[in-house]
């Protein structure tokens, strides 16, 4: 012990605190035990610091690995599946994101090796395939909202001119009879186009709106919103299917000869619809249609007097150059 231990000494053994039994406790070690005790204290004291630093460190590393391994994984699969990319991409049926660039570019990259999805350049893949996801507007989508609003408008003053005062269930399907048209290849692509064909023709329009001077009405009140509502529903393809694909429509007070013609495929409200035939039902068209000419020609029954002959080869104003005309305006 030395001689400033021992000075101390009557202090510490006077000390009752915690310290003060500490301190007896060490005087009680001889030397070499309180080298022993030093030496293992800082032994433990390191090795404690080495834990909590490592211990971060190997946790992130575990994390990480864990990560590329499930991403590995992941490209794994996805380079299996994408040998069939291109058998999916023909399918018409396949989904626009299968055709998109992105995916091309990914696929280069990955060029069927699940470990170039880890290098760099798959990273940049990656990235730009995630950017190009969140993309949510181009300026090109303005120009397709105002084309929507346009032929969402047209629609609905068909509607309007047409059938306003017709149930709901007769407004929907006259709004139905023109986008089957738009989807007719015989027929314009567009709403607008459909509506208003033959408006400027001597020959007559395909809506009598169109060329009567309706128009100069402008629509207004609760029927006019109503026909904005049917008309969006319809372009939007949100309407269960009523008229059988009916591609034209007439009045049930007239008899227009161009009908016999047609397939009747359903009638709602004053309204009667009919399709083009199909198939064999060519035949059976032309011969019922014939039988009205005949009919017509002798003073039998009466009716339109414009005669149209139906051929599988007829054109589309051949076809439907007065089939509408007949409509008057609604009221």
């Amino acid at each position: 012990m030395s001689l400033r231990t021992a000075k101390q000494s009557p202090r510490i053994f006077a000390d009752t605190s915690l310290r003060g039994k500490i301190g007896r406790w060490w005087l009680a070690k001889s030397d070499a035990e309180q080298r022993t005790f030093v030496t293992r204290s800082a032994l433990v004291s390191t090795f404690a610091a080495g834990l909590v630093v490592a211990l971060p460190m190997i946790s992130s590393i575990n994390v990480q690995k864990q990560a590329e391994a499930e991403y590995r994984a992941q490209t794994e699969r996805f380079a299996a599946v994408q040998d069939a990319g291109e058998a999916v991409r023909a399918d018409p049926k396949a989904p626009e994101l299968m055709r998109h660039e992105w995916l091309r570019n990914v696929e280069f990259s990955l060029e069927r090796n699940p470990e170039q999805a880890l290098s760099r350049y798959g990273g940049l893949e990656r990235d730009s395939a995630v950017l190009a996801g969140m993309k949510s507007f181009d300026p090109v989508h303005l120009d397709k909202a105002e084309d929507m609003s346009r032929q969402m408008k047209c629609l609905a003053e068909a509607v309007y001119y047409e059938a306003r005062s017709e149930s709901t269930a007769g407004q929907l399907a006259v709004a139905e009879v023109i986008m089957n048209r738009v989807k007719d290849h015989r027929y314009p692509n567009t709403a607008c186009d459909v509506v208003y064909q033959g408006a400027t023709r001597t020959t007559g329009c395909q809506f009598t709106f169109t060329c009567d001077g309706a128009l100069e009405r402008k629509p207004r009140g609760s029927k006019w919103e109503a026909a904005k509502a049917i008309a969006a529903h319809i372009y939007l393809n949100l309407d269960e299917k009523r008229t059988a694909g009916a591609t034209h429509y007439h009045a049930t007070y007239v008899n227009p000869v161009w009908n016999s013609g047609l397939i009747k495929t359903s009638k709602i409200g004053t309204h009667i619809f009919y399709r083009f035939p199909r198939g064999a039902e060519w035949a059976s068209a032309r011969a019922a249609q014939q039988a009205r000419f005949d009919r017509e020609a002798s003073g039998i029954e009466g009716g339109d007097s414009s005669i149209m002959t139906i051929t599988g080869e007829s054109s589309t104003e051949d076809l439907n150059a007065k089939s509408l005309s007949v409509l008057s305006p609604a009221p």
